[in-house]
């Protein structure tokens, strides 16, 4: 397994243990605030920010040893592929009116910041040479 391949699986690892636990503290928060219907939709809110979180990693760990032009068409397509699906849930989501917004923003927000931050940490901590040593 390459560096690339670790340093993918772990931020996908860290992003979903991540998420999990903004989802259980976001849905806890807001039964607390707004009832049992903010505690829904703070869990919808961290399925939307898995959704923007974890297709990028998995896109980098099916493509990275593709060639260059393969791996720019599958992150496009996966890129492509969750922004269509959360702006469908987000039009689908504006009309139903017992939906709580902003539980579901605060924790589509939070969860996606904190996935950001997964993300440079991960890249920061890898151990992946700028360069091919010489025979």
């Amino acid at each position: 397994m390459t560096a690339e391949a670790r340093m993918y699986r772990r931020a996908i690892v860290l992003i979903g243990i991540v998420l999990g636990a903004i989802a259980v503290v976001g849905a806890a928060i807001a039964w607390a605030v707004a009832g049992p219907a903010a505690a829904v939709a703070a869990l919808v809110g961290a399925a939307v920010a898995a959704l923007g979180a974890i297709p990028t990693p998995v896109a980098m760990l099916v493509g990275h040893r593709k060639p260059p032009h393969v791996m720019a068409g599958i992150v496009a397509f996966s890129w492509l592929g969750k922004m269509l699906v959360i702006i469908v849930a987000l039009l689908l989501l504006k009309n139903v009116e017992s939906f709580h917004k902003v539980a579901f923003a605060a924790t589509a927000v939070t969860g996606i910041v904190a996935s950001l931050v997964v993300d440079v940490a991960t890249m920061r901590k890898a151990r992946i040479p700028y360069v091919q040593p010489g025979p």
